[in-house]
């Protein structure tokens, strides 16, 4: 007995000393049969089984939330979206590298004449200038841009002045007003070639669906003949750039070389009627522009103004022909009260000053320019030639060089209270100008609100008189009797929302011209009651 008890003792031994080294030998042992040694319970492991599970559904979560992102993103590249910002029906791609946005603007004006019935002894001069209305502008078009890099400007106008009148001829509203590319994809520059508006000058830097004034002064206009204007064939190179000197200041460059107008092959001063000449005129302009001054709604500028006729494409005894003429700042009839003829020069040149600036809601501007054309000997004089002089046989020697000079002061206050927004960055002409104020309260008669009220006066003076009592003889030209305007215009504008703007203008007109022998022959006084409705987006 007790040997069996021996064996089976033994037995035991053994058998617990091959399960302690199975247990050391086999990792993967039950969890219950250690529970008296494992110091993790069953509810720890529990949880952190759930823990685990819950992060693997948490970054199920996201990779769907990822996807969704991406797929998202996918659709947005490839669509296109639709907005409406102030008016203005606008496409741009997903990604905004392509926009397309849709233009229009309308113009309707509306001028009532009336004439002193008395006039100088042997006045002969124009006496009924016809009242009535005209669409000045009826612009539709499309601007954007093309992988980021590209701008386009297309613009077609089924508007325009009357071209009538006794100064004659056809005008020429053209029906491709703007048709240009442009590249910026270099910061602050641009680089245009097309049909441009080129940046030149005072008001001729504002759309015209942001001036004060029914029209432009006449030396902004004439200023047009040595290459700016609309129309233009042209390529054009700017650079704006804002805190370029000091904080707060904003520089901008701009030279464009230009040849005719899409309008009419006339050459310059299109609407008397001279032939066309047999070459391309060109010109070259250059404009410089300062902001010198903003705390965010003031803003003071000043700039300088440089064209140059480089050729005025005629040809014959005369070469070029060159008129500069203006109506009296509205167009719903086609006289010129001033004009100096026709001018035989092929080339001239012009230079201007011009300062803008507002404080809150007071608005200040003027502008002077000189106007001077190389005036060639062209026809022979009374008497014939004189050898050796200025007509010894030569039609293309400069004989003189005729300048003119004119002015304009103006001013505003909108008495609402809301102040003109100054433009720093523009890919078209309107870099470093002044812009139409946006009403606080726009017209309704629902809400009670009035939209903003703008009151307006401007003085401007254009003489285009040379030497007017000079008569011809064997050395010298006659004189240039093209006349002195001098225009006070009052106005009021109603600014009934961002889009429609209806203005009055009343101007009180003083024209001095005539002849050698009696320069006040063909003076007049005239009052002109001018109305426009307009439309922007």
């Amino acid at each position: 007995m007790s040997g069996v008890a021996a064996i089976a003792m033994g037995a035991q031994t053994a058998n617990a000393d091959d399960m302690t080294v199975s247990a050391a030998d086999h990792p993967l042992v039950l969890a219950q049969n250690f529970t008296q040694n494992s110091p993790v319970s069953n509810a720890d492991l529990a949880a952190r089984i759930q823990a685990l599970e819950d992060a693997q559904a948490s970054a199920a979560e996201r990779a769907q939330a990822d996807r969704t992102r991406l797929s998202t993103l996918e659709q947005s590249y490839n669509s296109a979206v639709w907005t409406f910002d102030n008016g203005r029906p606008s496409l741009a791609s997903g990604d905004g590298r392509f926009t397309f946005n849709v233009r229009m603007r309308f113009q309707t004006d509306y001028a009532s004449f009336m004439q002193d019935d008395t006039h100088p002894a042997g006045f002969n001069g124009p006496n009924d200038l016809g009242s009535g209305a005209v669409m000045r502008r009826a612009y539709v078009g499309f601007d954007g841009k093309v992988y980021r890099d590209f701008a386009y400007d297309v613009r077609f106008n089924f508007g325009g002045s009357n071209g009538g009148g006794a100064a004659g001829g056809n005008e020429g509203d053209p029906l491709l007003n703007r048709f240009y590319l442009s590249y910026i994809g270099i910061p602050d520059w641009h680089f245009s070639v097309g049909v441009l508006e080129p940046v030149f000058a005072g008001e001729l830097s504002q759309s015209s669906s942001a001036l004060p004034f029914i029209e432009r002064t006449e030396i902004d206009n004439i200023a047009s003949q040595y290459g700016a204007g609309d129309t233009r064939r042209g390529i054009e190179i700017g650079w704006s750039k804002t805190d370029t000197l000091w904080a707060g200041d904003h520089l901008a460059i701009t030279g464009s070389f230009t040849g005719g107008t899409t309008g009419t092959t006339t050459g310059h001063g299109s609407g008397t009627g001279t032939a066309p000449g047999g070459d391309e005129q060109s010109q070259a302009i250059v404009r410089v522009s300062e902001r010198l001054w903003t705390d965010g709604l003031s803003n003071i500028q000043i700039g300088g103004n440089y064209g140059k006729l480089l050729y005025t494409g005629g040809t014959g005894a005369g070469g070029g022909v060159v008129n500069l003429q203006d109506r009296p700042q509205m167009r719903v009839d086609g006289t010129r009260l001033i004009s100096t003829g026709n001018i035989n020069a092929k080339t001239g040149e012009m230079f201007s000053f011009d300062a803008q600036g507002n404080l809150d809601n007071f608005y200040l501007a003027g502008e002077w320019a000189r106007f001077s054309l190389d005036r060639q000997c062209g026809t022979a004089p009374t008497g014939g030639f004189v050898a050796g002089s200025c007509f010894g046989g030569n039609f293309f020697t400069v004989a003189d060089r005729p300048s003119f000079d004119g002015f304009y002061v103006e001013g505003t206050w909108i008495v609402t209270g809301e102040t003109k927004p100054y433009t720093t960055q523009a890919i078209t002409n309107e870099v470093g100008a002044f812009g139409n104020p946006v009403p606080s309260r726009p017209f309704s008669l629902e809400g009670d609100s009035w939209g903003a009220w703008e009151l307006t006066a401007r003085y401007s003076d254009m003489d285009l008189n040379y030497n007017p009592a000079q008569t011809a003889n064997t050395v010298q030209l006659a004189g240039i009797n093209g006349g002195e305007e001098r225009i006070v215009t009052l106005g009021i504008n109603w600014y009934m929302n961002r889009n429609v703007k209806l203005q009055v203008n009343d101007m009180i007109v003083k024209v001095n011209r005539g002849i050698a022998s009696n320069l006040n022959r063909d003076s007049q006084d005239l009052n002109i009651l001018g109305v426009r409705l307009a439309f922007a987006n």
